[in-house]
């Protein structure tokens, strides 16, 4: 079996409005929107549920549900015009993007 390095993206987006800090899109509503995001841009993700503590710009600090997006095998751009996406529909102030190599494959 032969190695292959491939780009795996993971994406957090909290669910807590920005500016209300209460959740106001349910967290299946949520998922139905970043998977027809990803499924647009990247071709698709793995998406689970996880808790995220985040703090706002004015200093508020939310524990909220976040949506653990994975993504393989998408370039920068791509990357970010999906998160860029799913910030402005989730209404977020920020997402977080970690990127790194993988040595994973399709099968």
């Amino acid at each position: 079996m032969e190695d292959l390095i491939m780009t795996k993206t993971t994406i957090c987006i909290g669910l807590l409005d920005k500016d209300t800090k209460h959740q106001e899109i349910t967290t299946i509503d949520a998922f139905k929107i970043a998977a027809n995001i990803f499924a647009q841009t990247t071709g698709g993700a793995t998406i689970t549920e996880g808790t995220g503590v985040y703090t706002h710009d004015d200093g508020t600090v939310v524990i909220e549900p976040t949506l653990v997006c994975v993504i393989y095998g998408s370039d920068q751009a791509t990357i970010e015009k999906a998160a860029s996406m799913a910030k402005v529909a989730l209404n977020q102030e920020s997402v977080a993007i970690e990127v790194c190599e993988s040595n994973s494959r399709f099968f």
